[in-house]
């Protein structure tokens, strides 16, 4: 292949991710919208038809809910809070809500570290919500009875239970419930929480009739409908997420489990067919959003039998993460101890480790196999860990220094790291660029010469470069390494919750986010709003430009392409990135801007070095001589 037909395979290259990344922001983001608005709607319109009917439905013991005639919609958070059943307050400092002891039910919990937008006044991040209510989400915990050849629950969700020890859910103060579940079975709950996110709960089962029963523990965690801040991302997993076991990791979207609902109701898949069956010693089962988690950990030395589900009910979905322990004989007169933990919170990445090692910092306990696996690191997650294990050291050492834009600064340590890594293979290609650029002259005479034979001139071109002793191609070295580079750090820029509203200096408030300004009412000096403007496809902030700007100074630094038409292409790439990367986090448009900046500053000394004058060079002259005439 000789150097144009390279060029042009570079060129074809680029163009094609450019319309790829054109395609999803300017189609399928306004699509995705559009959607989103639609089923907004639709669970508006439903909710206010449902409003108008009564409510008539059984729950089976993994809390399936099957209406029995007509079901009313969702009531607001705040109605099922002050319903009639009792609760019991959950405070730390870290969370707060309350457990219903309809069901012994962990079904309200917000987050105190966390809120709804930048604004630190805004309202808490809500993990946990009572299920009727429009973004239900809940937990709790059972039992099952063996009744010959079948069961029937012991405790599930309906089950009322007393307090009868503590009135306060603290790291210090467990509180005790208990239930009597007739013929002489009693149930006894010890919920415990640590600083963080981990509930405890213990049961001791004591049969006193004379006859042995056998009986199992099981555990569900629910969700009725989609998360409230949810949006679509191919690059994040939100479903349903567990690990079976040490090893059996599964993952089901909710795109997937909407799926499985819809064939259910189409009998294309049985009534009992669910979408995941798993088994295993220990492990985990939940239900994961964008940067919260809610999990299911059995006892690590229980094989147990769990599942994923979806059913459709009151117009929505339900997803549901279960699991059943095994099947043990309580004796007569005796009593046996189950104890099972929950976790319902952000997922941070150093307290899932801790809670992965049984670190004590995280009050001991048994190993949580694959627990750090509840962030989605991807498939290539070799690039991922890595990258984000420096992003966050970094982040630490200058939080250590009191800086409040530490993971600013940690994404610029780390574009250093990469480059002075990089820097050897680097060093070669902009070597052979800079000396692709010194034989320009030469190259143009041989174009010149043999402008009506493009077989002779390319013959000419590549004796040129065996001349020289100059690879072609060497200077695409520098791109493609950084094209691993790019998707680890958007990688972890979208699901790590530690860039989440992560500040920089001047008006980037949220890493995680695109640039807020606009050139379209001056970056703020005109009083419009202009967020909307072609479903934001169109908004370009300074970050953005000033990579543009990066990628044109680049450009003057590298070889011009002879060909006018791939020149032209060439000098508009800068201007289509610009808009391209306007819709990334900023945090990644700062990371290849200061990329960039390196890069040219790399590649000025190296040009500089063999003796080939640069654009920048002719720039000085030019401005030198002024003054002179």
């Amino acid at each position: 292949m000789g150097p144009t037909e390279t060029r042009n395979v570079i060129i074809a290259i680029v163009l094609s991710i450019a319309i790829f990344a054109g395609f999803d922001i300017f189609y399928n983001g306004p699509a995705r919208e559009r959607m989103q608005a639609q089923q907004r709607a639709q669970i508006a319109l439903q909710e206010q038809q449902q409003q108008q009917q009564s409510t008539d439905q059984t729950t089976g013991a993994d809390g399936a809910t099957t209406p029995t005639t007509t079901s009313t919609g969702p009531i607001s958070r705040t109605d099922a809070l002050g319903a009639a059943s009792a609760r019991v307050a959950i405070d730390t400092s870290q969370v707060d809500g309350s457990i219903s002891l309809q069901g012994a039910r962990i079904d309200d919990l917000n987050l105190r570290q966390y809120h709804r937008t930048i604004d630190p006044t805004s309202d808490e991040v809500t993990v946990l919500s009572p299920i009727n209510t429009q973004y239900g989400h809940d937990a709790f915990f059972g039992w099952e009875l063996q009744t010959g050849e079948t069961s029937r629950p012991l405790a599930d969700v309906r089950s009322g239970w007393t307090l009868t020890e503590g009135d306060r859910l603290t790291p210090t103060t467990p509180i005790t419930l208990s239930f009597d579940a007739g013929d002489g079975l009693t149930i006894q709950r010890r919920i415990s929480i640590d600083q963080n996110y981990m509930f405890t709960i213990t049961d001791t089962v004591r049969n006193a009739s004379e006859t042995a029963q056998s009986t199992r523990p099981f555990a569900t965690v629910r969700r009725a409908g989609m998360p409230q801040d949810y949006r679509f991302s191919q690059i994040v997993h939100q479903g349903l997420v567990g690990v079976a076991g040490p090893r059996q990791y599964r993952a089901v979207t909710y795109k997937a489990a909407d799926k499985h609902a819809r064939d259910r109701t189409r009998d294309r898949v049985a009534e009992d067919q669910r979408i995941e069956d798993m088994t295993g010693e220990g492990g985990w089962f939940g239900i994961t959003d964008h940067y919260w988690l809610a999990a299911l950990v059995p006892d690590q030395n229980e094989r147990v039998s769990a599942y994923f589900d979806s059913r459709t009910r009151d117009g929505r979905n339900d997803y549901l993460a279960s699991y059943r322990g095994q099947w043990r004989e309580v004796p007569a007169n005796g009593e046996v101890t189950y104890s099972q933990r929950f976790f319902a919170g952000a997922k941070r990445y150093e307290l899932l480790r801790d809670y992965q090692h049984a670190s004590e910092e995280v009050g001991g306990g048994q190993p949580i196999p694959r627990f750090d696996d509840a962030i989605d690191w991807g498939n290539f997650w070799f690039l991922t860990r890595p990258f984000f294990a420096m992003l966050h050291y970094f982040g630490q050492v200058f939080a250590g220094w009191g800086i409040v834009f530490n993971f600013g600064l940690a994404i610029l340590a780390s574009t250093v790291v990469i480059k002075a890594i990089m820097f050897p293979l680097v060093y070669q290609s902009f070597k052979a660029m800079a000396k692709m650029r010194g034989l320009q002259p030469k190259m143009k005479e041989i174009q010149e010469r043999y402008a009506a034979d493009k077989q002779r001139q390319q013959q000419e071109t590549l004796k040129l470069y065996q001349t020289e002793k100059i690879n072609p191609v060497a200077g695409c070295v520098p791109i493609l390494m950084q094209i691993p580079v790019f998707f680890a750090l958007y990688k972890t820029l979208t699901v790590t919750i530690e860039m989440r509203h992560a500040p920089f200096v001047g008006w980037i408030h949220d890493l995680s986010a695109r640039d807020p300004t606009s050139i379209f009412n001056l970056f703020g000096l005109l009083p419009y709003d202009v967020s909307g403007l072609f479903n934001g496809a169109l908004i370009i902030g300074v970050w953005p430009i000033l990579y543009g700007l990066s990628m044109l100074a680049l450009q003057a630094l590298s070889p011009p392409p002879t060909d006018p038409m791939q020149a032209q292409i060439f000098r508009l790439l800068p201007i289509l990135f610009a808009f391209m990367f306007a819709a990334f986090p900023a945090g990644l448009v700062i990371y290849w801007t200061w990329s960039n900046t390196l890069s040219i500053l790399q590649q000025y000394v190296i040009m500089r070095r063999q003796g080939v004058e640069t654009q920048l060079d002719k720039l000085l002259h030019r401005l030198r001589a002024k003054p002179a005439e």
